[in-house]
C-alpha cells in the first residue's frame, strides 16, 4: 500500500481501493505486478488515464426518460445473485428505466450471445456480471464498438475490456480488514494455524479476497514486532505467501506464527464449503484454530462442518466477504468472528444509480478506474446490531451507496495526503 499508513488509509477508503501516494519516491514493487488476479482492488498509484480508451461514450439515448438496459448475470444460483438482480430491477424502476436480464449460468458463449443480442436490438447500455474475466473482454468490446457502453459488476473484467468501469465490492481491501481483525483477536502471541476455503481458483474476485485476509494478517503481526513495519512490504509478502498457497495447498510463516494447513475450494456455495471442510477438519481439525472462508455461504458451510465434527468453541471461522442474513445472525451469536460487507442488492442498486447519473451528467464517465469499488468495512458481533436491516426484504446489511470517484479525483486525493 503506502509507506505513510496515515494517509494510506485516507486514500484508501476515499479512492474505494488500495493506493499509494501519488507523491510517493518509487512505486513499490507490489505495484509493478498490477494487473494480477490476486490484487483486484489494489490501485495502481500512477492510476493511468483512461479518457483516450474508446468506450462508446457519451452516448445518447433513443428515449432520455426510458433508458433500455440489458443485463447478463453470471448466475441466480445463490441469494446473492437474486438479490444482486432485485436491487437492480428496483432502482430502475424508480428511474422508469427498463430491463432485460438473462442469466449465462456460468456459460461464457451464451453470456456472449447474450451481449450480441442486446447488440443487435440496439438497446443504450448492456451491464455484464462477467463469467470469464478474460474470455468476455472480446464480447463486451464488439458491443462497444457497435456503439452501446458496458458496464461490468461484482467481478472486474480483464484490463482489455473497454468497459466504463466495474461495481463491485473491494475484494482485496475488505479482505485485509479481515484478516487485521483475525490477528488482532488472535492476539499477537498466539499461533494462527488456519485452513483456506476459497470460491474458485482462478477468479480475480476469489483471490483477491484470499490475498488481502491472509496480507491483513501478515501486516498486523509485522506492525505487533515492528510497529513502524510497511504496509506495502506486508502486501508484497502477502502476495508471495498467497502464491505459495495457491501451488502447494499450505503455506508457513513461522516468524509471524502463521500457518495455513491446507486450501480447500467451495465453489462459493454452503454445501460446497461442507463438503471441503470436512475434509480438512479430518485430516488437520486437531491443529486448526481458524477457517479463513472466501465469503458469507462457504463460512456457514465451514460452521456446519466444525459442529458437526464437535470443533466449535476451538475452531474460529473469519469470512472475507459477506453479509447475508443468515451469516449476520451466527456473527451476533459468536458463531462466526467476522465478516466483510458485500451485498447484493447494494451492487445491484449501485449498477443502477451509476448509469443514472452518468447519462445525466452527474459523473464524468469517460475517465473512471477499471474498477470502483465500495469503501472496505467489516461487520463484527460488536457492531452487527447496528448493520442488521429491520426490513425483512434486505436479507442483506443496511448499506449506503458512495459515489463512484473519477481518476482525476483519485489522483487529487492521493496529492492531498
Amino acid at each position: 500500500m503506502r509507506v505513510a499508513r496515515k494517509a494510506l488509509a485516507a486514500a484508501g477508503m476515499l479512492a474505494f481501493g488500495i493506493t499509494a501516494p501519488i507523491h510517493s519516491e518509487a512505486k513499490a514493487r507490489i505495484y509493478t505486478l498490477l494487473p494480477n488476479t490476486a490484487l483486484s482492488g489494489v490501485v495502481d498509484p500512477s492510476l493511468p488515464d483512461r479518457t483516450a480508451i474508446r468506450k462508446a461514450w457519451p452516448k445518447q439515448p433513443a428515449n432520455p426518460k426510458e433508458i433500455r438496459i440489458g443485463w447478463t448475470e453470471i448466475t441466480l444460483g445463490n441469494p446473492w445473485f437474486v438479490e444482486l438482480i432485485k436491487g437492480a430491477r428496483a432502482s430502475a424502476a424508480k428511474y422508469g428505466y427498463s430491463i432485460d436480464v438473462q442469466v449465462a449460468d456460468g456459460d461464457l458463449q451464451r453470456q456472449c450471445a447474450q451481449i450480441d443480442n442486446f447488440v443487435t436490438r440496439k438497446l443504450d447500455v448492456i451491464v455484464v456480471d462477467p463469467t470469464d474475466t478474460l474470455g468476455v473482454s472480446a464480447c463486451v468490446n464488439r458491443a462497444v464498438d457497435a456503439g452501446i457502453p458496458v458496464v461490468t459488476v461484482g467481478t472486474t473484467p480483464d484490463a482489455s475490456a473497454r468497459v466504463l468501469t466495474t461495481l463491485l465490492g473491494n475484494p482485496y481491501a475488505s479482505g485485509f480488514e479481515v484478516g487485521q481483525y483475525v490477528a488482532k483477536t488472535a492476539g499477537k502471541d498466539t499461533p494462527i494455524d488456519a485452513a483456506v476455503i476459497i470460491g474458485v481458483l482462478g477468479n480475480s474476485t476469489s483471490e483477491s479476497r484470499i490475498n488481502g485476509l491472509i496480507t491483513g494478517i501478515v501486516y498486523q503481526r509485522m506492525r505487533d514486532q515492528a510497529p513502524g513495519a510497511s504496509r506495502d512490504d506486508a502486501m508484497l509478502r502477502g502476495f508471495e505467501l498467497f502464491q505459495t498457497l495457491k501451488k502447494t495447498g499450505k503455506l508457513s510463516a513461522p516468524d509471524i506464527k502463521f500457518n495455513v494447513l491446507a486450501l480447500g475450494v467451495g465453489k462459493w456455495t454452503e454445501e460446497g464449503s461442507l463438503a471441503a471442510t470436512e475434509d480438512i477438519l479430518s485430516a488437520h481439525g486437531s491443529k486448526l484454530n481458524f477457517i479463513l472462508s472466501e465469503n458469507d455461504f462457504m463460512g456457514l458451510g465451514a460452521l456446519r462442518a466444525v459442529r458437526n465434527m464437535g470443533k466449535q468453541g476451538k475452531i474460529r471461522i473469519a469470512d472475507a466477504a459477506g453479509g447475508y442474513r443468515g451469516e449476520l445472525d451466527q456473527i451476533k451469536k459468536g458463531n462466526i468472528l467476522v465478516s466483510g460487507e458485500n451485498s447484493g442488492e447494494q451492487t445491484g442498486v449501485a449498477a443502477i444509480e451509476f448509469i443514472h447519473n452518468a447519462f445525466t451528467r452527474r459523473v464524468d464517465a469517460n475517465n473512471l478506474p477499471l474498477g470502483s469499488g465500495f469503501p472496505p468495512a467489516i461487520i463484527t458481533q460488536g457492531n452487527v446490531d447496528q448493520k442488521i436491516d429491520p426490513n425483512p426484504a434486505n436479507l442483506f446489511y443496511k448499506y449506503t451507496i458512495p459515489p463512484v470517484r473519477s481518476i482525476p479525483e483519485i489522483r487529487g486525493q492521493g496529492k492531498s495526503d
